[in-house]
């Protein structure tokens, strides 16, 4: 399964939140000797849950919206309504507002492995965005053509090198099968390694699929790969069905520590 965004899981549980306003019922409350407005515990307690880890995930735990966002949790005479609309989707709003700005303005490295992923993954799945990019140059100069697996292995280093200070290239795995793999680069203190591919006519799907489960094998006998990303540049869209290809693969991943990324558009 693809990491998804940070951006695109805030308008997940934007659309998860509407969804439980939907469970909204009416209840007298003995604390409040009224009337009051609830929504389905079970749900509000999921979406209050994924909503702090997403804002964590996102700012840290430091960071003044995660702080407020747990304050906002507190509320023992109101009912769970009133907490989940006036305290912590203003706190959810103004956290989604920001995220953009707060992504942009990062220099260092996200502190966790979950994030470090997550922005790598982000990265990749942008390529073709940034190779289109480079094509648009001021009067028509020269830019750098991915012509090659060699062209998308050295903008994937510079890319990476803006975000990690140790980005390893040329190691080499364990021996497999009685041959040692070269791998394309190695985030040493995230024990993340990422293979770069890149389709053409004669590799397409099937040899595309062949070659990354021989990657997944020798990955596993790697003391400092933790993670395995593999990344399928194909702007030419020799892979007919991306996702399915995916889904294939990481499914033969038992520990889940496989992630495909197929970038075409």
């Amino acid at each position: 399964m693809n990491q998804q965004t940070l951006e695109e899981r805030f308008d997940s549980l934007e659309k998860d939140y509407l969804e439980l306003l939907s469970t909204a019922y009416s209840e007298f409350s003995s604390f409040a000797n009224s009337m009051k407005n609830y929504v389905e515990s079970a749900k509000y307690k999921i979406w209050v849950v994924r909503a702090r880890r997403l804002i964590e995930e996102s700012y840290g735990k430091d960071s003044d919206f995660h702080k407020e966002f747990i304050d906002g949790e507190k509320g023992f005479y109101s009912s769970n309504h009133d907490i989940l609309t006036k305290q912590l989707k203003p706190i959810f709003d103004a956290a989604k507002i920001e995220l953009p700005y707060a992504l942009r303005s990062r220099s260092e490295p996200l502190i966790s492995k979950d994030n470090s992923l997550g922005m790598i993954i982000n990265i990749l799945e942008r390529f073709p965005a940034f190779c289109r990019q480079l094509n648009k140059r001021y009067n028509e100069r020269n830019t750098i053509e991915v012509k090659d697996e060699y062209d998308v292995q050295d903008l994937v280093h510079a890319l990476l090198r803006l975000h990690f200070d140790d980005v390893r290239s040329e190691e080499y795995t364990p021996t497999f099968a009685g041959a040692a793999s070269r791998q394309d680069f190695m985030l040493k203190k995230e024990k993340i390694v990422i293979e770069v591919k890149k389709t053409r006519k004669s590799l397409g799907a099937g040899k595309i699929g062949e070659e990354l489960l021989v990657d997944m094998a020798r990955y596993r006998a790697h003391q400092d790969c933790d993670i395995l990303i593999c990344f399928v540049y194909d702007p030419e869209c020799w892979v007919n069905n991306p996702k399915g290809v995916i889904a294939d693969l990481e499914s033969k991943d038992q520990e889940g520590k496989v992630r495909v990324v197929i970038a075409q558009f």
